[in-house]
């Protein structure tokens, strides 16, 4: 008898190892064909790990930056109290699947003994410059049996190359070193971040570095040629999974907020521009495609504290575990992985603070997870595929096979499934999940409780994917029903469950006491170069992150440079400059760049700092800018630059007391 067409494409997935259905089986009853771009092998495991961590760490972790300049003395770097162990120790316990080491962040600074660059731990203090941080990370997660992975930023701020064909070369070596000597790598990370100022002297500058800096820009869709970076890379570690803001294996979410929009659908298809190594300023990259010709699952990435790096005066702004479950809920519950980023602060350990937080959401996560209360339910189908339940049957919904579907006949894509506990349960969270191997197949389902005497609607969504997530009001019911409202084929789900989720009781962080305020009644604004009715230079100085100060009215934009002088009332010793960029979602006028002085009298100025605010697009965060000690009356704030358009907003400027 002559077989249907899906029968040989799924023969063919077969063939591969994608589906995993035997072929006797296979051929009395013949899996759905395949709907639609489906994840290779690896993208299915990376899809299970769910949330996994980062660990940003380098010479910011010394010198309070976000961004570093490339200008870090190695001398700066050396946790004395560096233990792989602990931070790998406190990842596993919060239910991490991995860890992503930070090798090289845009600074340049390498964590590993490479032999690209001299700005590495090799000429650091660190283990008297015998240390080797990648491999000690390494050696900790292959130790807590926790995968490994690596992040190599392609922007190096320090290396007198970059900008020239021979920094490619530079930078695929680091992959080479990465990819080569470590062991099984779970994740090869790329940023998004190419090209601009930076010191690219390739030799070791103060960390007090008060020199121009040069501006390199380049390319960043030519300049790597990333299809010969990433068959690079697939050879070294073909497992490993790729991320980069478009892929090809992982891409981002859109922003740094850990937060999944919904739908967020694994799969895309990218425009012209949306090409690797641009950051792309689209929802899209959030929703995804329907019906999108690639599948590229995606992450969301987000810090526990309000910057990537540690800083101390942030030990006090660690997320809650109630927050980090609602981060969970609304990355992982919404069909993406979490990456949650725990950096390791000045000593090379995790803080006690960022300790406390995951040590209770890992058991959170165990606690709500822990019992399925539909595990021993009844379950009853409105259609089964060639009505083979043993191949295809709902109970596959329960069993312990994560892959294992019910599935429909082909004609029959909007069937219900009812699962009829053994007696009333209560409980808030609901999850459903896919079989992805065949497909992104669902465009609409609902789930309903029987309540007195009939069905109410209690959760729904336009997807399912790897992973969907539901936290509902509390429900005592003995019935639960599960309806395909919308789909273009046979459905195929392999995963239901209920599970109540405990209370999360109010968390503080326990080290640290009480945030300090900085007093400003006694600032007053001497001059400023101008601002906008209805928009002070004084509300900068007002303590009240929701007001600006700008330069944009009726009467047109006022371009940079702009500047605000400020008598803080009596003569301070200082040693640095906070700025927080406005806070109401837009970019315009966030001033990225500046310069900043110091007076005793108002008169006489010295300039104390000059750079730039990194990653405010992103994550437009409080900044600080440490430089050495002075005692002064006056400051000057000259903003000099800005992201966009020609005017300049700013919601608070503040100093740092010693």
């Amino acid at each position: 008898m002559k077989k249907p067409f899906h029968y040989f494409c799924a023969s063919s997935l077969l063939a591969a190892g994608t589906l995993g259905f035997s072929a006797n089986i296979l051929a009395e009853t013949p899996p759905p064909a395949p709907y639609g771009a489906l994840p290779t092998p690896r993208q299915v495991k990376h899809a299970e790990r769910e949330f996994y961590s980062f660990a940003h760490f380098t010479v910011d972790t010394f010198v309070d930056r976000e961004w570093g300049l490339g200008t870090e003395s190695e001398q700066l770097f050396n946790p004395t109290q560096f233990d792989a162990d602990q931070i790998v120790g406190v990842l596993k316990e919060a239910g991490s699947a991995g860890l992503i080491i930070t090798a090289k962040h845009h600074d340049g600074f390498c964590l590993w003994p490479t032999k690209t660059t001299e700005h590495s731990v090799a000429a650091s203090p660190f283990r008297d410059g015998k240390g080797d941080v990648v491999r000690e990370i390494a050696d900790a997660c292959k130790k807590a049996g926790i995968e490994f992975g690596v992040y190599l930023s392609p922007w190096d701020r320090n290396h007198p190359t970059y900008g020239t064909p021979e920094y490619v070369d530079v930078y695929r070596k680091q992959w080479e070193e990465l990819l080569t000597n470590y062991g099984p790598v779970f994740s090869a990370w790329m940023d998004g971040a190419n090209g601009g100022t930076g010191y690219y002297k390739g030799k070791v500058g103060p960390v007090s570095y008060q020199g121009e800096l040069e501006t390199r820009k380049i390319n960043p869709s030519t300049y790597y040629d990333w299809p010969t970076t990433w068959a690079m890379i697939r050879k070294w570690q073909p497992d490993a999974i790729m991320f980069s803001d478009v892929g090809p294996d992982s891409r981002w979410i859109g922003n740094e907020r850990g937060l999944a929009p919904d739908p967020c659908l694994p799969t895309i298809t990218y425009t012209d521009k949306e090409q690797p190594g641009i950051i792309v300023e689209s929802r899209k990259l959030g929703t995804g495609t329907r019906g999108g010709k690639l599948w590229v699952q995606a992450e969301a990435d987000v810090s526990i504290r309000p910057g990537w790096f540690w800083h101390e005066k942030q030990n006090l702004q660690v997320r809650s575990p109630e927050n980090l479950m609602n981060l969970y809920l609304n990355s992982v519950g919404r069909g993406a992985t979490l990456n949650l980023n725990v950096p390791p602060d000045a000593r090379g350990l995790l803080h006690e603070n960022d300790v406390s937080s995951l040590k209770i959401f890992g058991d959170h996560l165990r606690k709500t997870f822990g019992k399925n209360l539909a595990k021993d339910a009844a379950v009853k189908a409105s259609n089964i595929r060639g009505n083979d339940t043993a191949l295809y049957g709902p109970q596959r919904l329960l069993d312990d096979d994560r892959w294992s579907a019910w599935v429909t006949d082909d004609t029959v894509t909007t069937p219900e499934v009812v699962f009829e506990l053994p007696s009333p349960g209560t409980f808030n969270m609901v999850r459903l999940r896919e079989d992805i191997r065949l497909g992104l197949r669902l465009e609409g389902v609902a789930v309903d409780a029987w309540l007195d005497g009939k069905w109410k609607e209690i959760a729904k969504a336009e997807a399912i994917g790897p992973n969907r997530l539901w936290r509902v009001n509390k429900v005592t019911t003995d019935k639960v029903r599960v309806r395909v409202t919308k789909s273009p084929v046979a459905p195929a789900l392999s995963d239901f469950g209920l599970y109540l989720e405990p209370e999360l009781q109010p968390w503080f962080p326990p080290v640290g006491g009480n945030p300090q305020v900085r007093q400003k009644f006694q600032w007053k604004v001497i001059s400023t170069s101008y601002a906008a009715q209805g928009a002070a230079a004084s509300r900068a100085i007002d303590g009240d992150p929701k007001t600006l100060w700008h330069t944009h009215d009726n009467s047109g934009e006022r371009d940079v440079p702009q500047e605000i002088v400020v008598d803080m009332g009596a003569e301070k010793t200082l040693a640095g400059l906070t700025y927080l960029p406005r806070q109401d979602g837009t970019v315009h006028g966030m001033v990225d760049e500046f310069e900043f002085y110091l007076s005793n009298n108002g008169k006489a100025w010295t300039r104390v700092a000059k750079g730039e605010f990194g990653n405010l697009r992103a994550n437009p965060i409080e900044q600080t800018v440490s430089f050495p000690e002075t005692r002064a009356r006056y400051f000057k704030f000259v903003a000099t630059h800005v992201l966009e358009k020609n005017h300049i907003a700013i919601a608070e400027i503040g100093v740092v007391e010693k």
